[in-house]
């Protein structure tokens, strides 16, 4: 018996929650339509009709000018862009085949050849001996002006 009575007070409890909650949401939902339709009073749907056809003739102005600028000057009307294509195709496949039948590498991917810089550059060869034995020969004075 205590049992369904406790459980009887929860329901209550819960039913109780319940009607709150609505009570909130209803609050909820009044302010929000109240506030659409203070908001929907601005709003004129044939403005927004008016500028959508507004966009859409500008964007089929902007297309004429892109096909204006796009057309080609002398060149024949018979031409099939189709065949063309496929001519460039054609070409393309018969050079990679010519290099995949002779085994030969693509010079962007045959290894560096590193060249003599120093031929180029005719550069003379770097001192060697004992740094001390040339300070020797310089002058001290001259040595001593130049350092300070």
């Amino acid at each position: 018996m205590m049992y369904n009575q406790t459980f009887n007070l929860d329901q209550v409890a819960f039913a109780t929650e319940g009607i709150k909650d609505a009570q909130q949401t209803m609050s909820a939902l009044k302010s929000a339509n109240k506030e659409l339709k203070g908001m929907m009073k601005t709003v004129n749907i044939s403005d927004i009709d008016s500028m959508q056809d507004e966009m859409l003739d500008m964007m089929d102005i902007s297309t004429e000018i892109q096909e204006s600028l796009g057309r080609s000057y002398n060149v024949p009307d018979d031409i099939d862009e189709e065949e063309l294509l496929g001519g460039m195709l054609d070409a393309l496949e018969a050079d990679m085949g010519a290099e995949i039948e002779s085994d030969a590498v693509p010079s962007y991917l045959q290894p560096d050849r590193e060249s003599d810089l120093d031929s180029e550059l005719n550069l003379p060869a770097a001192p060697t001996g004992n740094a001390a034995a040339v300070l020797n020969r310089v002058n001290p004075q001259v040595y001593l002006s130049i350092t300070y």
